[in-house]
């Protein structure tokens, strides 16, 4: 599940840590794709929530660099026995797949609560209603994945958060990991229909998909072209 904070406000990560500052964000569902887009419509979708021949529903949001960071910081409960390890394995591979995409973008790997892009485990269950946590979360519904950012006036991503449930299971774990991550970059809306099921890591009712590939390694190209 991916989740926008739905108002305008500061965001606070931990106290006298520094804030990101003041963001617009909104909450958006799944878009609907019956079949496979060009893609040109699967890059509208993905970035502004626009079906084919429709209007955006928001602004396409992109980080302002060509690197962001990201930490893996500890859970305030005791994780399960073995589940920061699976966790952080699950972040290495979701890091590579993008950096190996090929666009003017790279995550790195950073230690505190300084970074771009902060990861938590949480004991929270899905379907657990969350209330809002500036900096942490929005108010909404937890899922086994849970995303968070901010944005500028200027559409520029200013800070995202990632929550892991530990109820998460082995078999989804690294497609959730990876689809958190890849939204946190701003391909901000997840795609409904059967036809994405399997092919895109945006397909909102499977967790099939481990690898960036085809038009979700061109999405990313294309959100982030190589500089010359």
């Amino acid at each position: 599940m991916t989740l926008r904070l739905p108002a305008l406000l500061p965001a606070m990560l931990l106290a006298a840590l520094s804030a990101p500052p003041p963001a617009l964000a909104e909450e958006f569902d799944g878009v609907a794709a019956p079949d496979l887009l060009s893609d040109e419509d699967f890059f509208r979708l993905a970035t502004c929530g626009a079906r084919p021949g429709d209007a955006c529903a928001g602004p396409v949001i992109r980080w302002p660099g060509d690197k962001v960071t990201l930490s893996l910081l500890p859970a305030e409960v005791p994780p399960p026995a073995g589940f920061t390890a699976a966790l952080d394995k699950a972040l290495a591979a979701a890091i590579a797949e993008i950096n190996a995409v090929g666009a003017g973008m790279s995550i790195r790997r950073v230690d505190g609560a300084r970074a771009d892009i902060r990861v938590m485990p949480t004991a929270l269950v899905e379907g657990t209603v969350m209330d809002d946590d500036p900096g942490i979360s929005a108010a909404g519904v937890m899922g086994v994945g849970y995303m968070s950012y901010w944005w500028n006036d200027r559409s520029q991503i200013t800070a995202a958060t990632v929550l892991i449930s530990t109820a998460i299971t082995d078999q989804d774990l690294q497609s959730v990991v990876l689809e958190e991550l890849f939204q946190t970059l701003g391909p901000r809306f997840d795609i409904e229909g059967a036809a994405y099921e399997g092919v895109s890591i945006l397909s909102q009712s499977s967790n099939a998909t481990e690898v960036i590939e085809g038009q979700d390694a061109r999405l990313l190209r294309w959100l982030y072209p190589l500089r010359q």
